[in-house]
Formats: structure tokens, C-alpha cells, sequence
């Protein structure tokens, strides 16, 4: 999977175009195994939602091997981030 893919992936799970990826620090993502931890097994950091503006923190992780789950929270206090 590459960012791209992801982007697209978390678009559709949260019905809002996502404009950009960010690591679990707020730093843009060029890899997605920036973004990957092995323990539970699965993927999060941040994005901005693009119409909107907006910053979440995401998880997603696999479980019972089959299904993903997914989780996202505002970082309403959280500064923008310097691109």
C-alpha cells in the first residue's frame, strides 16, 4: 500500500477528503512504514482533512486477522504543523 492508497483509504472511512499524512510526531510521511507500528500490529499518526482543515490523530489496526478497525480523534489543541 502505498500513502497515496492510504489517503484514499481514511477518505473513505471518514466520508472527508483527507489532504495529508502525518506521523504519530506531526512530521509529513514520504513511506508508509513511517507510519507502521508491529505491536498491535497496525498503522497510525495524523492527518488534515482538507475542506475542513481540521487534524486527527488515526489508528488503524488489524484484528482477529481478518478485519481492520479504525479510530480517529480531533487534535483541536493541537499548533499546525510547519510544512
Amino acid at each position: 500500500m502505498t500513502v497515496d492508497e492510504l489517503r484514499s483509504d481514511l477518505t473513505a472511512r471518514l466520508g472527508e477528503q483527507v489532504e495529508q499524512v502525518f506521523t504519530r510526531d506531526g512530521a509529513p510521511v514520504d513511506d508508509i512504514t513511517e507510519l507502521y507500528q508491529p505491536s498491535p500490529a497496525g498503522f497510525g499518526g495524523q492527518l488534515r482533512l482538507k475542506r475542513s482543515g481540521r487534524r486527527l490523530a488515526w489508528e488503524l489496526w488489524l484484528e482477529d486477522g481478518d478485519r481492520w478497525n479504525f479510530h480517529s480523534t480531533d487534535l483541536a489543541d493541537a499548533p499546525p504543523q510547519a510544512e
